[in-house]
């Protein structure tokens, strides 16, 4: 049986970390706390396989392969809003719990409803159907004039390269979500009143802001965005929410006006598309584009997950080919794969 020696090695990793290493024979042996820090690598030592398993993220997306508006909502029986940073009220409304303050953020009310939709969906159970019509009817008792739900707080969304939003504001997450639970409730209750309630937030994506949530890119193309910043922020997740919140509301009502905002959110999505991709993984927004930011906001692996997740669920309804191939492309970059 043939013996290396074992040497101790110092390793420097570019030029910035250094730790110490093993040379046995011809092989290098990097300590794995080195590597999870030079390349922000995540690792879990199985001990039952006696394994050691290192990923570029943990992180792995759920399969989305169809859709339907009265179905499960983007696998959220797997959500949790219980466990965000929310307070209930004494109707059982989460209030999202700001360094600022307290308030009702749409958008988190919304997801606490899909959740709860998508858990009676799969399992039947009537606390969970209970709590989504609690959902469904506060948004039905809280839709303002204007045919929304209104942010009122002041968002300081990345101070560093734009002036705070001033209340009270819309965002297009929230009245993308807002139409995907008042669908479901119109199914689930045949009352037409929840998906007719919805139809009402249509104004809200033809006006730009502060009465809307409309944003132009290349002066042609309609973004809805999440966050109405001058300039246009066009974050990719709130904008993909409101698309699939005007596709379930298209399709539970058949409405024309709902279907061409729609269409035409999705003709900028094809066009934008490619401005997200990084290579290894996706971008936030576009600030570093439409401000004076200089690099990307990168999306923690999190968010790309909820890109993935976003861009399944619209492949499913149009079954495009070019977001077929993004969408492989974005799922590889979980494993490391690049272009």
């Amino acid at each position: 049986m043939s013996s290396h020696k074992i040497e101790d090695i110092q390793i420097v990793m570019h030029d910035q970390y250094e730790k110490i290493g093993k040379k046995i024979g011809n092989e290098f042996f990097v300590p794995l706390s080195l590597i999870e820090k030079g390349y922000h690598s995540e690792s879990e030592w199985r001990q039952d396989e006696n394994t050691l398993k290192v990923h570029v993220t943990k992180l792995r997306a759920l399969d989305i392969q169809d859709y339907q508006y009265y179905g499960n909502y983007l696998h959220y029986d797997k959500n949790s809003v219980e466990n965000w940073n929310v307070q209930f009220d004494a109707k059982g409304i989460p209030k999202t719990i700001y360094s600022f303050g307290e308030y009702y953020n749409p958008a988190t009310i919304a997801q606490y409803g899909l959740q709860h939709y998508s858990l009676y969906h799969k399992n039947k159970n009537e606390e969970s159907k209970k709590k989504f019509f609690k959902v469904a009817d506060w948004l039905i008792d809280n839709q303002d004039s204007k045919g929304g739900w209104a942010y009122h707080f002041n968002l300081p969304y990345f101070p560093k390269r734009l002036k705070d939003i001033k209340a009270p504001w819309y965002s297009a997450i929230g009245l993308g979500m807002a139409m995907s639970v008042l669908s479901r409730a119109s199914y689930l209750s045949r009352n037409q009143n929840y998906a007719n309630r919805a139809l009402r937030a249509n104004a809200l994506f033809q006006r730009f802001p502060p009465n809307g949530v409309l944003a132009k890119f290349e002066n042609e193309y309609s973004f809805y965005e999440e966050c109405p910043t001058n300039p246009p922020s066009y974050i990719l997740n709130g904008f993909m929410f409101a698309l699939v919140g005007l596709y379930d509301l298209a399709t539970r009502t058949e409405n024309k006006l709902t279907k061409q905002l729609f269409n035409d959110g999705m003709i900028t999505l094809k066009r934008m598309l490619p401005l997200y991709d990084l290579g290894n993984r996706t971008a936030y927004d576009l600030t570093h584009y439409t401000t004076d930011g200089g690099y990307p906001n990168v999306a923690k692996w999190g968010y790309h997950v909820t890109h993935i997740h976003l861009l399944a669920t619209l492949n499913a309804v149009s079954k495009d080919d070019r977001l077929k191939k993004a969408l492989k492309r974005w799922t590889d970059y979980l494993y490391g794969n690049t272009p």
